[in-house]
């Protein structure tokens, strides 16, 4: 970290550390500080970047579904967690939710016990059946401890661990499921 600092800081960390933050603090965007780029400017379409994805910068990547795990997993904050640092708090029972058309076609309702799984693992919940998820698309909040579900795993069980295309970074939506009574 201390490499890509100005030397003056490095120093300042080294001798006493800690740094006092420049511009007092609250630096201004395109004011104080710039992005470092060779021209201080913000670039849509770097060309660097575009190379080095595989299909493009802003190449379509298809849907990673199959048929035996059409569900796309996605695990959003909740009002009740952000990540698992609040989960000791008391919290409404954990529930998948999905759309009813996906329900329906998996023969599921509101209130039964699923399994929800793929090659990696599986976690055991009750279902929610609600119009405001997509279809196609399950979720189960994301902060959860092993004593919020049936069989004491989360979504973190489903996640490949696979690295995005660009980046490198992980790709925890790109988890995919199937759902059935469990």
């Amino acid at each position: 970290m201390l490499s890509r600092m100005p030397g003056e800081y490095v120093a300042e960390q080294q001798e006493q550390g800690s740094v006092t933050p420049p511009f007092n603090g609250r630096p201004v965007q395109f004011v104080d500080i710039f992005p470092q780029t060779p021209d201080g400017r913000i670039h849509l379409f770097p060309e660097a970047l575009d190379a080095s994805a595989p299909a493009g910068l802003y190449g379509y990547q298809p849907d990673p579904a199959t048929t035996d795990y059409p569900l796309a997993l996605i695990s959003p904050a909740s009002d009740r967690t952000i990540s698992s640092t609040l989960s000791e708090l008391p919290r409404p029972e954990v529930r998948l939710v999905m759309h009813p058309d996906d329900a329906t076609d998996r023969q599921l309702s509101d209130g039964d016990a699923v399994r929800m799984f793929n090659a990696l693992g599986e976690v055991r919940c009750r279902l929610q059946v609600g119009t405001w998820i997509r279809p196609g698309t399950v979720a189960l909040p994301k902060g959860l401890w092993r004593k919020h579900t049936a069989n004491g795993y989360t979504a973190n069980v489903l996640v490949p661990d696979t690295l995005s295309d660009l980046g490198g970074g992980a790709t925890f939506n790109d988890a995919r499921v199937q759902v059935a009574r469990g």
